[in-house]
């Protein structure tokens, strides 16, 4: 990426931060920027029957905030929250979209990172219907094992599909 390109990526950026337990976004809202998440974690979900189903977890470094609502500039149908205390740079939607159209460098590593989340998302949904539970929580554990000390495993259970007791005999039997 040309140093141009990088200074005016830069310069669009904006520190925000969220205490832990604040919806950043809620059901309805527009996700208007792009989080590059700098401290603490936070979960997408949504409620059914008053209960939470996991989507992601997001922690340093990666991005964080509703894809669909983002892209679409639409409302969520989900929520994101702050597990922790968070701290994030964002770029408003049109501010990124400025940037694609001055610098394709930009527009290309947003795609390349766009392919790596739908990627991501379709493993994802492969191993929630064809592996056990077992095998889910062995492959979370070897993923993202720093998770099981930030977040509580009630989430992890959800994101994971498993009740809670049976991630709790998981977790106590095989060691991470």
């Amino acid at each position: 990426m040309a140093e141009s390109a990088w200074q005016d990526l830069t310069t669009r950026l904006r520190e925000r931060r969220w205490p832990k337990g604040a919806v950043i976004t809620g059901v309805g809202d527009v996700q208007r920027d792009l989080l590059f998440v700098l401290e603490g974690v936070q979960y997408s979900y949504f409620l059914k029957d008053d209960k939470p189903y996991v989507m992601a977890f997001t922690y340093p470094v990666g991005i964080s905030g509703i894809p669909e609502s983002f892209l679409s500039q639409g409302p969520s149908t989900y929520i994101l929250e702050a597990i922790s205390d968070t701290r994030v740079l964002a770029i408003a939607h049109a501010d990124l979209q400025h940037l694609y159209d001055a610098h394709p460098s930009i527009e290309r590593l947003f795609r390349k990172v766009a392919e790596g989340m739908l990627i991501a998302t379709a493993h994802g949904r492969y191993r929630q219907v064809s592996t056990s539970a077992e095998e889910r929580f062995r492959q979370f554990a070897a993923q993202s094992a720093h998770l099981f000390q930030l977040v509580p495993h009630k989430l992890i259970a959800s994101y994971l599909g498993i009740h809670p007791t049976n991630l709790s005999k998981l977790y106590n039997r095989i060691r991470i």
